[in-house]
C-alpha cells in the first residue's frame, strides 16, 4: 500500500518560526533541506508492496529541488532492496515481515553515510470482518457528497494503536485524512457497524489529491486498511500530524517529532506493522 509522502515538508513550520523571530536570509543560510527523510513501513502482507522511500526534506523556499535520494544501498535483515528510481527501494517479491520478529534497516548513501534503525512487529490488535458504506449527505457544509465507511470486527484484549486508511479504486486518501488512534474507543469489544471513516467527495479535493476523492459510482471499490502500530510509531505519526503544514505556524516545533533512525541529520521512522484490509463494492452509491 503506497501512501502520500509524509516527510517532504516536515521542517516547514520550523522555517516559518525562524522567519518570524529574526531577520535572516533563509535561502542562503538555511540548511534545513539537507536532512535525510526515511519512510519505511513494512507489513506482514506479501501482497502489499514492501518499500523504503528516501528523500531530502525541502524548505518552503526551494522552487526547484529533486528530493528523491537514489543510488543508496538499502537492506532489511541483510536482504537487499532494489532501487527503481524516485527514491523508492523495493523488497524482493514475496518478502514480508512476521509478528514477534525483530528487523534491522540499514541505509548506506553514495557518500558513505550510514543510517540504521531497529523495529519489532507487534501482534495484530484488531480482527476486521467486513466493511460497508452509507450515503451521509449532499451539498452540506460545503461538501458536495459525503459517505460513511462502517466497520465490523473485534478489538483484541491487548493495548494497541492503529492507523485506519481508506482507498477508492486503489487510490489512497492522503496521510492527513487517515485516522490514528489507540484502542480505548473499542476496549476489547466486538465492533458492529461502527462509522470509522468518511469519504468526502468535492471538486476541490479531487483537483488536489486525485481519484481518491471522486464521486462514488456503481462498481467502485472501497478499501479500508488497518495497521497495528507499536507505541513509538504511534507517537511519531501523532507528532508528525501536529507539525504538519496545515497547522498554524505557532504550533509545537517539528524538532519535537521523534525518530528511530540512527545517523546524522535524519528524520522519519522505521516500522513493521500487521496489516489487515477489507473491501466492499459500491452497488448503489446513494443507499
Amino acid at each position: 500500500m503506497r501512501r502520500f509522502p509524509l516527510l517532504k515538508y516536515l521542517l516547514l513550520p520550523l522555517l516559518l518560526l525562524a522567519a518570524c523571530t529574526e531577520e535572516i536570509d533563509i535561502r542562503s543560510r538555511s540548511d534545513y533541506h539537507d536532512y535525510l527523510a526515511v519512510e519505511a513501513v513494512l507489513t506482514d502482507n506479501p501482497d502489499e508492496m514492501q518499500c523504503v522511500v528516501l528523500s531530502r526534506s525541502v524548505s518552503l523556499f526551494e522552487e526547484e529541488f529533486d528530493s528523491a535520494v537514489d543510488g543508496a544501498r538499502v537492506s532489511v535483515n541483510d536482504i537487499p532492496f532494489t532501487n527503481y528510481g524516485g527514491g523508492s527501494y523495493f523488497a524482493p517479491d514475496g518478502f514480508c515481515c512476521e509478528a514477534g520478529q525483530d528487523y534491522e534497516l540499514r541505509i548506506e548513501l553514495e557518500d558513505g553515510q550510514v543510517y540504521e534503525a531497529s523495529a519489532s512487529m507487534p501482534e495484530p490488535g484488531f480482527r476486521m470482518d467486513a466493511i460497508d458504506y452509507a450515503f451521509s449527505g449532499n451539498k452540506a457544509l460545503g461538501i458536495d457528497s459525503l459517505w460513511t465507511v462502517k466497520l465490523w470486527g473485534k478489538d483484541e484484549v491487548v493495548n494497541s494503536y492503529y492507523q485506519f486508511s481508506v482507498a477508492v479504486n486503489g487510490f489512497w486518501y492522503p496521510f492527513n485524512a487517515s485516522l490514528i488512534m489507540d484502542d480505548k474507543l473499542f476496549n476489547g469489544n466486538d465492533v458492529s457497524g461502527f462509522p470509522i471513516a468518511t469519504l468526502s467527495q468535492t471538486d476541490q479535493l479531487y483537483r488536489k489529491y486525485g481519484p481518491c476523492f471522486k464521486y462514488l459510482e456503481t462498481g467502485d471499490e472501497i478499501t479500508l486498511n488497518i495497521l497495528t502500530l507499536d507505541k513509538g510509531y504511534y507517537d511519531f505519526l501523532s507528532a508528525l500530524r501536529m507539525s504538519g503544514v496545515t497547522i498554524p505556524i505557532f504550533s509545537p516545533q517539528p524538532a519535537n517529532v521523534p525518530t528511530n533512525i540512527r545517523g546524522e541529520h535524519a528524520l522519519g521512522w522505521f516500522a513493521v506493522c500487521p496489516s489487515r484490509s477489507a473491501r466492499v463494492e459500491v452497488d448503489d452509491p446513494f443507499r
